[in-house]
């Protein structure tokens, strides 16, 4: 048995494979190529979506989210790409606002202003869970 050509058979099949069904790199950086493009992470804690040669399209704040705008972006589908978009938006700011609000009510003594607080901290999280789900389910069935 030639262990030498059996790996390199195994290799083959491998990159054929990996070429056909998952056209996604993980770079020992945790950056992201995904056919021409590249999502690394920004200073500021975003997902920057960035063509190979280096010039940003646009940046998000989900990493998943990045990447599904990666494929749509290569196949031409900006409506899809705006939905991505749109999504990766309303849960950053549905989020953000769970957690002031959460603070808020936490901090403040006024009962009447705690009550307000603690159902917006709700409102928000649920919409936040929404579009999580949205988002991973829309993953799932791309990727």
């Amino acid at each position: 048995m030639n262990f030498k050509k059996q790996a390199e058979k195994l290799e083959k099949f491998l990159e054929d494979e990996f070429s056909k069904k998952i056209p996604v790199v993980i770079l020992s950086n945790k950056d992201i190529l995904y056919r021409r493009f590249k999502i690394h992470k920004n200073n500021d804690g975003t997902w920057a979506f960035c063509h190979i040669t280096g010039d940003t399209i646009d940046k998000f704040y989900l990493k998943a989210t990045a990447l599904l705008a990666a494929k749509f972006y290569d196949v031409c589908r900006f409506d899809r790409y705006n939905e991505v978009k749109n999504l990766d938006t309303g849960y950053w700011n549905n989020s953000l606002d769970s957690i002031r609000f959460l603070s808020r009510a936490n901090q403040t003594s006024n009962i009447d202003k705690k009550i307000l607080f603690t159902a917006r901290n709700s409102l928000t999280s649920a919409r936040a869970e929404k579009y999580k789900l949205l988002i991973s389910s829309m993953f799932r069935n791309n990727f």
